[in-house]
């Protein structure tokens, strides 16, 4: 379920700021170009009206929190502070455009701030005007993401241009130069010559995170050379690329900070026991395939069966499966009814087999094999989020088991060692995959959201199969 969607009657999650990345824009360029990066985005209101965005990067995990600060330091200094106390981050980005200070910059190049320039602390006098700047210098830890993400392509995928990426310090201050030949322009090449862009929100931004010890690190892609020719740059659409360029970079970086936060730090606010897929049916066959397990896991005892009501499931969970299309109407189905479950399935083969189960704790599961290709299961990310949303309907549609006020979502995948997505490299090395939704929500608000419930363990199993890779 997409973070940030709540439902009335949910257990509430305990999200840990490890969970959480907020990413500042100034502009409306900026704040599309990354919101297009985020999946189902919701609108979370602060007390004050600040309307913050919240959502998942496209197969990524934990949340990222995006708003619209407006130009100028005195405004993103306020927004930072009204987010980093909203939502307490792992860290604060901020996203946006620059002019070049630097001639080897292009168009389009993104440039990573390893320091951040307050420029406009000073002491005037008829000598002359004397720098007393304040710096921030880039968190050590997103630097370094930062810098293993830009050896890398796939964040440059779907842009206009290729950018070059540079690490270098940045001025930021309330004008917007677009001339070589000014005061300013002059004092900051006497002042600040390694500064190699120009922008007006990231020392506002600095000082609310250093205040609020909040990790923070400014990406910035050039619009234009500060040269005079800014109108001409903008009206060739280069503030849209250079806003999509910086983008692109800032959640790659946020995408890889998440996916090192440990599983243990998400986590609802009671244990989850699930029944896997082996732990319901025994151990599986030698030569059997991948196949993709679905469960809803109770978070109370209103889904509880009794042992007697196990012996007449075989049938129910039959003509169910027949009716919604998991199994054919005249395929031979094999069921057992053990202790504590009873399960339905048709017959094994190498392609592997597909089945229902339910447990006395009122767990309800289902699997089917992965779909894929002649040389077998492939990770196709569309295929595996339409057999997840199936699933999810199948289980949550059986009207005679008695119904849980709330479930837990979970999925996965096994086994899983050799898996390889369909249009990467790269191969599973994990015996199996397994993910839990962070949230638990009534069967009732399942069937509204299953859509989104699904592209939910869909990200987590596609980040768990990047993390095993």
């Amino acid at each position: 379920m997409p973070a940030g969607v709540r439902c009335q009657n949910r257990i509430k999650v305990t999200i840990e700021p490890a969970d959480t990345v907020v990413v500042l824009t100034a502009l409306e360029c900026e704040y599309a170009a990354v919101l297009s990066y985020v999946e189902a985005p919701a609108v979370h209101r602060h007390a004050a009206g600040t309307r913050f965005a919240i959502g998942r990067v496209h197969g990524g995990t934990g949340r990222v929190v995006v708003a619209l600060a407006g130009a100028g330091t005195a405004s993103a200094a306020v927004l930072a502070e009204r987010a980093i106390t909203e939502f307490r981050p792992r860290a604060v980005l901020f996203s946006g455009i620059a002019g070049a200070l630097h001639d080897d910059l292009e168009l389009g190049s993104v440039v990573v701030a390893t320091k951040v320039y307050g420029y406009h602390g000073g002491f005037e006098e008829r000598t002359g005007f004397r720098a007393r700047p304040q710096a921030w210098d880039a968190d050590h830890e997103l630097e370094q993401i930062a810098r293993s993400v830009s050896r890398t392509s796939a964040w440059r995928r779907g842009l206009r241009i290729d950018p070059d990426v540079f690490f270098r310090p940045i001025a930021a201050g309330e004008v917007v130069l677009n001339s070589r030949d000014t005061p300013l322009d002059k004092q900051l090449r006497l002042h600040y010559a390694d500064a190699s862009a120009i922008e007006q929100e990231s020392a506002g931004t600095a000082k609310a995170a250093q205040l609020n010890r909040a990790p923070f690190l400014a990406v910035r892609s050039i619009s234009d050379k500060a040269d005079g020719l800014k109108y001409e740059t903008d009206r060739a659409g280069w503030q849209t690329t250079a806003a999509r360029n910086a983008a692109a970079f800032t959640i790659a970086v946020a995408t890889e900070l998440l996916s090192s936060v440990p599983a243990q730090s998400r986590r609802l606010s009671k244990p989850v026991n699930v029944n896997w897929r082996t732990n319901l049916t025994g151990t599986r066959s030698a030569f059997e395939l991948c196949a993709i397990e679905v469960h809803l896991v109770p978070m109370d005892d209103f889904g509880q069966l009794e042992a007697y009501r196990l012996d007449r499931l075989p049938g129910i969970l039959s003509d169910h499966g027949r009716a919604r299309g998991l199994f054919s109407g005249t395929e031979r189905l094999a069921s057992e009814v053990v202790t504590e479950a009873v399960w339905v399935r048709s017959a094994p083969s190498p392609g592997g087999h597909r089945g229902l189960a339910v447990h006395l704790t009122g767990q309800r599961s289902a699997w089917l094999p992965l779909l894929g290709n002649a040389r077998g299961p492939v990770l196709d990310r569309g295929a595996l989020n339409d057999q997840i949303e199936k699933s999810l309907r199948w289980l949550a549609e059986i009207a005679s088991l008695p119904a849980p006020t709330e479930v837990v979502l979970a999925a996965g995948l096994e086994p899983a060692a050799g898996l390889a997505e369909s249009h990467a490299g790269g191969f599973c090395t994990a015996s199996h995959l397994r993910v839990l939704s962070e949230d638990a929500l009534p069967i009732p608000d399942l069937l509204q959201q299953t859509r989104e419930a699904a592209a939910d363990l869909t990200a987590r199993l596609y980040e768990a199969f990047r993390r095993s890779c």
